[in-house]
């Protein structure tokens, strides 16, 4: 397995649930392809060892309505927990996510007292409805992870889910733990940081004992691969859902103008890498 990089605006299909041909899909090799200071794109992938995984939107497609399932039982956690009406329960979620990217952590920062175990188990519930295995992906994981061996890298899973939520995903989704088993990553270990903060990579980076630009980040945020290229790191970005939303083209969380160009900004900067099996 080779790294190469490039930069693009082009937005891709989740490269995890399609299939691999190893010539079809290699990129057009361009003077863009050059890394900053001269460096070639093969000598930039030889950094690379450790593979990050984003859990949601990246191992199973965003759109298959879990992810809804996921706010909807927010929405009503709110309304059973605080009291508060459908309606504001829709506000302050969104704006607890708008905050911190996170729905937990934005709603302790508004003031609402939500206990972590509580709130992740409750809008967690209902995985089991909508996770089911996929042979592409699983067959794709393993063959990253002998990439990773080979190279004496390592391969992990980092959410802003709670650990043990995501290890009920990753049962559902018929995913062997043992291929995370250099470290599963979310909401407990983390603490108060969150992706996107730069704090929350660092933590998880000094966890595993590499350096953020050993690392290659797999996301379906653009806000998340922005401060994982600040830091270093090469990003695989998996265009989906998230993406519509982020960048107000539907959902709950539109955005606003001014929020749209940063993002689409982002997208001639973070650094794509291309895996050739």
């Amino acid at each position: 397995t080779t790294f190469t990089t490039t930069t693009t605006t082009t937005r891709r299909r989740n490269i995890l649930h399609r299939g691999t041909s190893s010539t079809s899909r290699r990129p057009q090799t361009s003077k863009s392809s050059s890394s900053k200071g001269g460096k070639s794109s093969s000598s930039w992938g030889k950094e690379k060892t450790t593979l990050v995984f984003d859990l949601d939107g990246v191992l199973y497609p965003a759109s298959n309505g879990y992810l809804e399932n996921v706010r909807d039982n927010q929405r009503k956690f709110l309304t059973e927990k605080f009291n508060l009406s459908l309606e504001d329960a829709r506000r302050v979620r969104k704006e607890a996510f708008e905050k911190h990217n996170q729905t937990l952590k934005g709603l302790r920062s508004l003031g609402y007292a939500v206990e972590h175990d509580e709130f992740t188990e409750y809008v967690r519930k209902g995985y089991d409805e909508y996770l089911s295995c996929d042979l592409r992906v699983n067959k794709t994981l393993e063959r990253l992870k002998l990439a990773c061996s080979k190279r004496k890298g390592k391969m992990v899973l980092m959410t802003n889910t709670a650990e043990k939520q995501a290890r009920k995903c990753l049962g559902a989704l018929n995913i062997d733990e043992k291929l995370f088993e250099d470290g599963i990553y979310g909401s407990s270990f983390m603490g108060d940081n969150a992706k996107p903060m730069p704090e929350a990579f660092e933590m998880v980076c000094e966890d595993i004992g590499v350096s953020p630009k050993e690392c290659v980040m797999f996301e379906d945020s653009f806000k998340n691969l922005k401060t994982c290229v600040a830091l270093g790191m090469g990003g695989v970005f998996v265009a989906g859902e998230t993406l519509e939303m982020e960048l107000g083209g539907g959902g709950e969380k539109n955005k606003d103008k001014s929020d749209k160009g940063e993002l689409n900004a982002v997208a001639n900067v973070v650094q794509v890498v291309v895996l050739r099996f």
